[in-house]
């Protein structure tokens, strides 16, 4: 290191003097006493959280079903649009990493250990127990030809609309207008900087800071709760699974915060991209050995029926069957990721310099999509294919239930002992990948704008210890909802903490489309001659005249 590189480094704020403690005491002090509450009451915590959620899924299900099909709308319309040229970080902005890797850290950060708990878990669950509108047969053909759909309809464009959404409407106003790294910077168009900066802007960063006790205690909760019954499953164990839970989650921890301290392009970056080489040598295997043609056929039959039905299933609430189905798994799917959406989409702005909002939208919602066709198709096909053969892998579901079907589905593949070992490894770096990249979002959201920049020009990020604190509060947050109730206490607390995070979602959108529509404004990457173009093109728009006209009243006003 040079003289002039130690002179920088030596210049970084310190902790307190990064520490943005507006931002960062309520939603600390809120999720703190969250876990409390669930350690000391597990079972009024799990009542109330019950209630809470009987409510909202009776009451608003068709707020969470409409919002989430309007981001959909809203990211193809922003990709395919006059907007989608745009490249974000400006004109002369270079991307940081290929596109694989790219992919392979927004896919991993945002969904990751979903796919590997209900990749075999869901498609089996819907095979043997169909949907009570369909009129399906439990275990018949038509529901082995039918229920893919349904998984693709959770997994597929939905969720990742849903986290493209937040990651569009921060990554503009971020990367070219200049704003900080934070949830409330993408409503500056709407609110102005003053309210952003202020008590709106610090409740709206505070809120989408909480919402991660629905979407990181879920997914975080869902790795403890598979790895747990899979050790004991695997090896025929009875070791007691809270004391297996907690030397997980604190192995974990020290894994994703070490790689969230090492940072995004050593550390986040290649844990991505091994994640992503070990789905792809499961995806492989099972492929070859599941049955390959019927995976083909399968697959290809589901696609076009999930294309067929997306649009009227998602408007589908059941107002007259009322099995429960729709809130049980459709509207639980929306609100996961809705309460997830606000830090991982945060995120995506990390991987988003140098590319254009067509590309963004590519990356991180169509691409990620055709993942999902591959993941289920191989591995739900698979699994109901050996469930029809044998029906060996509902058999022992009944005894240990929903965390062990994809170490019940590996069991029937060949050189099954490594395959079960892949099994692991994938939950493990699946948790990892997303733990890390929330790691880094949680403490640059909570570092003052001032000192974070400071920190940059020094060479650094985010505070180390700030790292270490939003890390282990994770776990925490894992270790009490796995404790307070298992699935039915992760299902909750994501439907309740993503109520107020649809309501965010839609105002960012209109937030963006005026930040669009107005763009000479809000975009600083421009020369002052872009701008004024930009502004005389925008103003044509308005009022409907020629853009040349445009230009000489603008140079006749100036």
């Amino acid at each position: 290191m040079s003289n002039k590189d130690a002179s920088n480094t030596s210049k970084a704020p310190s902790l307190l003097e990064s520490l943005d403690l507006t931002v960062f005491i309520f939603p600390a002090v809120l999720i703190l006493l969250f876990i409390v509450l669930a350690f000391a009451a597990p079972g009024p915590f799990a009542e109330g959280a019950s209630g809470v959620l009987g409510f909202l899924n009776s009451n608003f299900a068709w707020l969470y079903a409409m919002g989430t099909f309007a981001m959909i709308c809203f990211c193809f319309w922003a990709a395919f649009s006059k907007y989608g040229d745009i490249k974000l970080g400006g004109k002369d902005a270079k991307p940081e990493m290929s596109f694989f890797s790219w992919f392979a850290v927004a896919l991993t950060s945002g969904i990751a250990i979903g796919i590997v708990f209900w990749g075999v878990a869901e498609p089996v669950t819907f095979f043997t127990d169909p949907p009570g509108f369909t009129g399906w047969e439990p275990g018949s053909v038509e529901a082995a030809e039918g229920v893919l759909k349904f998984n693709f309809l959770h997994w597929g464009i939905h969720p990742y609309a849903i986290y493209t959404t937040v990651g569009l409407c921060c990554a503009f106003i971020i990367l070219n207008g200049k704003r900080k790294f934070a949830v409330s910077s993408s409503l500056i168009p709407l609110i102005g900087d003053r309210a952003a900066a202020g008590t709106p802007g610090k409740l709206v960063d505070g809120l989408a800071i909480f919402a991660l006790v629905g979407g990181v205690g879920t997914s975080l909760g869902l790795a403890v709760d598979q790895f747990v019954t899979g050790i004991n499953y695997v090896f025929h164990t009875d070791l007691n699974a809270n004391v297996i839970a907690v030397a997980f989650i604190a192995g974990m921890a020290l894994v994703y915060i070490g790689a969230a301290v090492i940072g995004l392009q050593k550390g986040i970056k290649r844990i991505s991209n091994l994640c992503m080489y070990l789905y792809i040598a499961l995806l492989i295997w099972g492929f070859i050995f599941g049955g390959t043609l019927l995976i083909v056929n399968n697959t290809i039959t589901s696609i076009g029926q999930y294309l067929a039905f997306i649009i009227p299933q998602s408007f589908y609430l059941e107002p007259f069957h009322q099995t429960g189905w729709v809130s049980g798994w459709s509207i639980f799917y929306y609100a996961w990721w809705l309460a997830f959406a606000p830090l991982v989409g945060l995120f995506f702005v990390k991987l988003a310099t140098g590319r254009t909002i067509r590309q963004f939208v590519m990356v991180n919602l169509v691409a990620p999509v055709f993942f999902a066709f591959l993941w289920f198709g191989v591995l739900g096909t698979g699994a109901i294919n050996f469930e029809m053969t044998t029906g060996a892998i509902t058999a022992a579901m009944e005894e240990w239930g929903l965390p062990a079907t994809l170490f019940i589905y590996l069991e029937q593949l060949p050189l099954a002992p490594v395959v079960i070992f892949l099994g692991f490894l994938i939950i493990v770096f699946s948790f990892v990948t997303i733990a890390e990249s929330m790691t880094l979002s949680l403490a640059e959201m909570t570092t003052k704008t001032e000192a974070m920049e400071q920190r940059r020009e020094a060479g650094k990020d985010a505070p180390n210890s700030l790292k270490v604190f939003w890390g282990v509060l994770m776990g925490a947050i894992a270790m009490a909802l796995y404790y307070a109730g298992g699935l039915s206490s992760f299902q909750a607390s994501s439907i309740v903490c993503a109520f107020p995070i649809v309501i965010l979602q839609c105002v960012m959108i209109v937030s963006f489309v005026k930040s669009m529509r107005h763009r000479s404004e809000y975009d600083m990457t421009l020369t002052d001659q872009e701008r004024a173009e930009l502004a005389a093109q925008e103003a044509a728009a308005r009022l409907d005249q020629p853009a040349e006209e445009a230009v000489e009243t603008v140079g006749a006003a100036g």
